[in-house]
């Protein structure tokens, strides 16, 4: 593989807690309770998409409080073990790296400016940068574009079906960040690769001619 592109939630930052303790805040402002495991079915979606699709009023104005709530819960965040280590050696490598992420421009910087990790990172897809958002293939397509990379030795690693289903939409191979994942099962064993450690996706791509 010469060309890694990232999914970040979930795969290189640990936000499920925030996103889901701060969306639950969110609802509990508006009078409503809602347990982990309901709002946990849109973790991965983009925060719009998410709420349009559990069926929300005024979803545009519920984004806004939602993301109002974030910090109060940044605490949680972390950058998952060997994420660094990773990163540096398969730059060190000359792999292309990149990330496709459903973050806005300025949840991103918002979520990383704490963590080191941007400068290894060659591209970088946001949400609405793009027709059609994972798990279309439209954000892939668009990094494996801006760096000019053969689909053939590229892959995508993340956490969740979505990421799964956008690889295999563009045409790539996809990896699963297992060290991300809660329920294997849900993928139902389509994943290309199944990395358990961010170790070991170093050691499958430095190794991979």
């Amino acid at each position: 593989m010469n060309t890694v592109i990232f999914d970040v939630d979930g795969t290189l930052l640990s936000t499920e807690s925030m996103y889901m303790q701060s969306l639950i805040q969110t609802f509990r402002d508006c009078g409503v309770e809602k347990s982990y495991e309901e709002v946990y079915k849109i973790f991965g979606l983009p925060s719009l998409d998410g709420l349009i699709r559990m069926g929300v009023e005024n979803p545009e104005e519920m984004q806004l409080a939602w993301q109002s709530h974030y910090h109060d819960f940044w605490h949680e965040v972390k950058l998952f073990d060997g994420i660094t280590e990773m990163l540096s050696k398969l730059k060190l490598s000359g792999k292309k790296l990149g990330i496709v992420t459903s973050n806005t421009p300025e949840e991103f910087d918002s979520h990383s400016d704490s963590f080191d990790f941007k400068k290894y990172f060659d591209d970088f897809v946001f949400a609405g940068q793009t027709p059609h958002m994972k798990p279309a293939a439209d954000p892939i397509l668009k990094s494996l574009d801006n760096l000019k990379a053969d689909k053939a030795t590229a892959m995508y690693i993340g956490d969740s079906v979505h990421d799964m289903q956008a690889a295999h939409n563009a045409g790539i191979k996809f990896g699963m960040a297992a060290w991300g994942v809660r329920d294997q099962s849900v993928f139902n064993n389509q994943a290309d690769m199944v990395f358990e450690t961010p170790s070991d996706l170093l050691a499958y791509m430095l190794n991979d001619k």
